[in-house]
């Protein structure tokens, strides 16, 4: 293995870091996924603990969590607020049973609402709008093989009861800090990152990641432009005076100016890459998805497991609506698929 792998999985385990005075970065496991783990950050006040993003509700998450909290001396008693930057199974799954277990009270943002009640009360309802989203952009396949991995297995559950509070904005406010609710939808309709000003530390959840870009475009019930939407979410933030970002996976990192540029220039050429496909004959999101490199290693679409399948058929599918919207591609409603074509002056 190279020092260069190493460094990039060495923030996966661990104790947990005190990243900033007060602030505790602690790894947490997610058992059988390719992103290995999440950031959960605990902020130590004299009135009570803050908790951003909680894990999986899995027994191994579970335990490291429980043992990160006891090891720092608060536990699960100490925790008061539980933030989540967004709904996912991996930052708002176990805030639950925080709350259960102590007096924590759980927020998320309000985009995610609709999300969240659905996957709270008919989870399977949203697995089978996902696959509807699917067939929309013409991925029956990839359909076909998340239903027979559901057949075979059920899925995991990515949300326990709902938060308290959905929130849009304001502050977040403890005993010595205080911290700016920022929304910044794309990835979900929802999601929310913290400014501590006083402090120049950006908490940026999925938003902003150091080694890798958040999915986007899979989301149920779907956003019809969340690859706009996570673009300008992304120049809302860039001129942050950030002097370190805390991401929810990956290290912590100092440039975020710079990273944000990494990310608009990947979405510039993923949409140039999107637009020659179409030029060359693909029309729905799948086929635009088998033409794409995957992944940093350039994989080909057949090599990707079914759920990367889904990401990049969903991906795919966020940037041919920006690219029509723009008015760089034609796009049409066939047979309930939707197709997009070449337009005059296009790659």
């Amino acid at each position: 293995m190279s020092l260069a792998s190493v460094s990039r999985s060495a923030w996966t385990e661990g104790d947990p870091e005190e990243v900033a005075d007060g602030i505790f970065r602690i790894p947490l496991p997610l058992p059988d996924d390719g992103l290995k783990a999440v950031n959960a950050y605990l902020l130590r006040s004299e009135d009570g603990d803050l908790l951003i993003d909680c894990g999986w509700d899995d027994p191994q998450t579970w335990e490291v969590l429980m043992a990160a909290l006891d090891r720092l001396g608060s536990g699960i008693g100490s925790v008061r607020l539980v933030f989540a930057t967004h709904v996912h199974g991996d930052h708002l799954g176990a805030a639950g049973r925080i709350r259960d277990g102590g007096r924590a009270f759980v927020t998320l943002g309000l985009g995610d609402r609709e999300s969240a009640v659905l996957l709270a009360t008919d989870p399977d309802l949203a697995r089978s709008r996902t696959r509807a989203l699917l067939r929309r952009y013409g991925a029956d396949s990839v359909a076909d093989a998340m239903d027979e991995a559901a057949a075979r297995e059920p899925g995991r559950v990515w949300l326990t009861p709902l938060p308290d509070l959905f929130i849009s904005g304001g502050a977040v406010r403890m005993t010595g800090r205080e911290l700016e609710v920022i929304p910044t939808p794309g990835h979900t309709r929802g999601h929310l990152c913290l400014w501590d000003r006083a402090g120049a530390i950006l908490f940026a959840g999925d938003h902003v990641l150091p080694h890798i870009t958040p999915s986007i475009g899979v989301e149920v019930p779907d956003d019809s432009l969340p690859l706009l939407n996570f673009l300008r979410s992304l120049e809302q933030v860039r001129e942050l005076p950030a002097k370190l970002v805390l991401p929810a996976h990956g290290p912590a990192f100092h440039d975020l100016a710079g990273r944000i540029d990494e990310l608009l220039e990947h979405h510039r050429q993923r949409l140039l890459l999107c637009q020659e496909a179409v030029a060359v004959g693909a029309r729905t999101a799948l086929d635009v998805a088998r033409a794409l490199p995957w992944t940093r290693r350039g994989r080909r679409f057949e090599d990707l497991d079914t759920f990367n399948q889904m990401l990049a058929v969903g991906e795919s599918a966020a940037h041919l609506e920006l690219l029509a919207e723009r008015g760089e591609l034609g796009r049409v409603m066939s047979n309930s698929v939707v197709a997009f074509t070449p337009t005059p002056g296009g790659a």
